[in-house]
């Protein structure tokens, strides 16, 4: 065995521990609770507290982004980070509504009953629930960056548009970008100044809470900046609180000053199974056409779910390591008992997770509290929803989604062209078309992407002198696949053409399939009969064990490293223990056959 090479090491495989630690890894709430003391049971409080007066003004933005009443918003603001204190592994996830679950809700659901959306979640739950048992996570690193960043982009500027009618105080419904801005500049002379005003108003005040934390107000002056970091997390709160008390003062039946959201039904939601058939116009629909009606949403839609969750879960990890099945099992869970309590579909989101982090939660038992706190908003506080303004709203969802705008991508410019590519694609079907369908167009650009870049994969050619003679060495790269061993084969023949010794050097070769296996045997077939040698040398143990099956390889080179210790060892008498292939000494004296010998 080559020295360097050194001995293979054991795949590290997770040991079985029994039942004890199987549990503790799939209740994770086992693992810390027993740590659990006073000091990490305040930390938490403080975060939840903090984590719920974000979740609960986002949570009715974006109810009212996916077209629902501002209730549903709530009901799924609590079943899921109260579930994720058991099941969850990351302490800094939230699982809860996210404007990218609003927006792809709104389009699978446009125009169809609640109970639609109700079944949408259950579904979804299903879905990811059983992507995780099938461990069936490999399937989100399909999507590059790339692809995220384009959906991510395009996310952001539909949402940006279609809230655009509520800062200016306009009712209509839309199903697409274009058609947003066509009715918007239709419905120009409806426009309402006081909402437009209200609007001007809650924006810059946001914007400029958003700047409070980052403001140097010195190292001595810690419970002023602490002040001011609660006051900018807090921002959405406080800015949905005075904008709610200015249309309560300002309220008038007859001629109401604002838009407003109306009557919010109070109380906790009803515990029930989902609907599994529903009233559709005048006739009544069944779980299969309900289904149907959803199309691929109950696909695509868990796709992006366990994209985002997993995405964010190994931003805030230790360590990067994500347990991702036990991810995807709990957001499974979560969403499933969302559909029991009327929820919309839910994931994890980064600004809810960013505040978690900078709180200084510690375990996931801050998602206890900021759950209270919504359970507390829907018994205590929905009569007062009422006068919350739709400009306020639509304020709210521009200021939070105007950052996911990911202009950085622009840099891929100067490192990777294709890439660049692929995003710009996933961003205009995004913007043009739907999520759904860009991510799906993002995933297979990428794809091809990756397989036009093995079809092109550079051939090395050199010519190398060695006791033997000169001689042709090959390096081919990356990979010898269906997509590119003929264009391989082809360049090969003409390099070889004339010389008696070719060398293929593998080192840097990482893939080889039946394919390329055969185009390799022709290859050694041809060469045979003109006299000419074909060596491979070089090779990494994978693709030692894929070489050493096809016909007419001289196995005893595979492992050397140099093109003089390849020939010397083709040329070495065969042992009686070595493998097919010696006979391919007798070729190093002979001159090689060109196409226009006689005896060709």
């Amino acid at each position: 065995m080559d020295t360097e090479e050194g001995e293979p090491m054991a795949a590290r495989g997770r040991q079985s521990d029994g039942w004890r630690a199987a549990l503790a890894r799939r209740l994770p709430v086992l693992r810390w609770a027993r740590a659990y003391d006073r000091s990490t049971a305040v930390a938490d409080l403080i975060a939840g507290i903090t984590l719920g007066l974000m979740l609960v003004p986002q949570s009715i933005a974006y109810a009212s982004l996916a077209n629902l009443p501002v209730q549903y918003g709530l009901y799924s603001a609590f079943i899921g980070t109260m579930l994720y204190v058991f099941l969850g592994t990351v302490k800094e996830v939230s699982i809860g509504p996210t404007s990218l679950m609003a927006l792809l809700t709104l389009q699978t659901c446009r125009g169809l009953p609640i109970d639609f959306v109700i079944l949408l979640t259950f579904l979804s739950g299903c879905v990811v629930l059983l992507m995780g048992l099938l461990r069936l996570g490999f399937l989100v690193e399909l999507i590059s960056p790339s692809v995220t960043s384009g959906f991510t982009s395009a996310t952001a500027v539909i949402i940006t548009v279609a809230q655009i009618k509520g800062l200016l105080g306009l009712s209509f419904v839309a199903e697409s970008l274009h058609e947003n801005l066509t009715l918007i500049v239709q419905n120009w002379r409806h426009v309402r100044t006081p909402d437009c005003l209200l609007s001007a108003v809650c924006c810059t005040v946001l914007l400029i809470l958003r700047k409070l934390k980052d403001l140097n107000v010195g190292p001595k002056r810690h419970r002023l900046k602490k002040t001011l970091w609660l006051v900018s997390i807090a921002r959405n709160a406080l800015v949905v609180f005075a904008a709610s008390t200015f249309a309560y003062c300002t309220y008038n039946p007859e001629r109401p000053l604002l838009k407003l959201s109306g009557r919010v039904e109070p109380g906790l939601p009803v515990i029930g199974l989902p609907p599994f058939s529903t009233t559709l116009g005048n006739r009544t629909v069944g779980f299969v056409e309900m289904v149907q009606e959803l199309g691929s949403g109950v696909v695509m839609l868990p796709l992006v779910m366990v994209l985002a969750n997993i995405a964010i879960a190994k931003a805030f990890s230790e360590g990067g390591r994500v347990d991702a099945t036990q991810e995807m099992v709990t957001l499974g869970l979560c969403n499933m008992a969302g559909g029991l309590v009327r929820a919309m579909p839910t994931c994890g989101a980064f600004t809810r997770s960013a505040v978690s982090h900078s709180s200084g939660v510690r375990t996931p038992a801050a998602g206890l509290y900021s759950g209270i706190i919504t359970l507390l908003a829907l018994n205590f506080l929905t009569q007062y929803f009422f006068f919350i303004p739709k400009a306020c709203l639509s304020s709210v969802l521009i200021c939070a989604v105007i950052f996911m705008v990911d202009v950085s991508v622009v840099r891929l410019w100067r490192h990777d062209r294709g890439e660049l590519a692929v995003a710009a694609l996933t961003f205009c079907v995004g913007v043009w078309r739907s999520v759904e369908l860009a991510v799906l167009c993002g995933a297979l650009a990428g794809l091809a992407a990756t397989h036009l870049a093995l079809l092109r994969a550079p051939l090395h050619l050199h010519a190398v002198k060695s006791t033997r003679g000169e001689a042709v060495r090959a390096r081919p790269t990356r990979a010898l696949l269906y997509l590119n061993c003929e264009r391989f084969a082809t360049r090969l023949r003409a390099a070889a053409r004339g010389r008696r010794l070719v060398l293929l050097d593998c080192g840097v070769l990482a893939m080889l399939d039946f394919a390329a296996a055969k185009t390799l045997e022709r290859l050694i077939e041809e060469f045979k009969e003109g006299d000419q040698l074909l060596i491979f040398y070089n090779a990494s143990t994978d693709v030692v064990r894929k070489l050493e099956r096809i016909e007419g390889v001289d196995a005893r080179a595979l492992r050397t490293r140099t093109v003089q210790t390849a020939l010397d060892a083709v040329a070495a008498p065969p042992a009686p223990s070595d493998p097919p292939g010696g006979e391919d000494a007798a070729l190093l004296d002979k001159e090689p056959r060109l196409p226009g010998d006689a005896n060709v």
